[in-house]
């Protein structure tokens, strides 16, 4: 084989593997962007909807009492988690423990590893409803075709795009207008205290 010819060879040889692996490249990204699907959008109100606000809440809090008597020896949990009933909480040095009483939502230590704790002392506060809560208020003018039952979209107000669904809960009666109540699942991507939007029919 002539070398002018053996040159030429190479080289086209080079070219069809950079065009190849550029090929591969966009495939692969191109599959990744499908495999991936769109991002989610943004929640778009119109005339037929009203979008209210209120605190994501769980009905308050109460105290939960160490109820024995010793030194703490280890804390097994996080402010805001949730525990179901009897979850231990902490364990004491003689071996007794502090357990969640009900399900729900864990606020502040109020204790540390170390601490002589009495059977009235405050380990921490718990959730009076094991389950999420959004109160929106609705003018007395305001009209709406939402029943209790019904299924309601909620989204935190600042990540507009993360969806979910609630429960509307029997309306209560307050001065100037009406509380409704939307109830979310404990998992919901929402935390306590921060603002809501719900999207009510009208």
């Amino acid at each position: 084989m002539k070398k002018p010819l053996l040159v030429a060879l190479v080289l086209l040889l080079i070219v069809v593997a950079v065009a190849g692996r550029r090929w591969w490249w966009k495939s692969t990204a191109e599959v990744a962007t499908l495999a991936a699907g769109p991002a989610p959008a943004a929640v778009v109100p119109d005339s037929t909807v009203v979008i209210l606000t209120g605190r994501v809440g769980a009905g308050g809090t109460e105290p939960v009492l160490s109820r024995k008597r010793g030194r703490i020896r280890n804390v097994y949990f996080s402010p805001g988690e949730y525990m179901h009933r009897g979850a231990v909480m902490a364990k004491l040095a003689d071996y007794n423990f502090v357990v969640a009483p009900h399900d729900g939502f864990l606020g502040e230590r109020q204790v540390t590893v170390g601490q002589y704790v009495t059977p009235t002392t405050v380990v921490s506060t718990i959730s009076k409803k094991g389950f999420l809560l959004v109160p929106v208020g609705l003018l007395a003018k305001r009209t709406t075709h939402v029943q209790p039952g019904d299924s309601v979209r909620v989204w935190a107000t600042a990540r507009p795009t993360r969806v979910v669904t609630g429960v509307a809960a029997p309306a209560t009666d307050t001065t100037g207008g009406i509380t409704l109540e939307i109830r979310l699942p404990s998992r919901s991507p929402l935390r306590l205290g921060e603002v809501a939007s719900v999207l009510l029919k009208r």
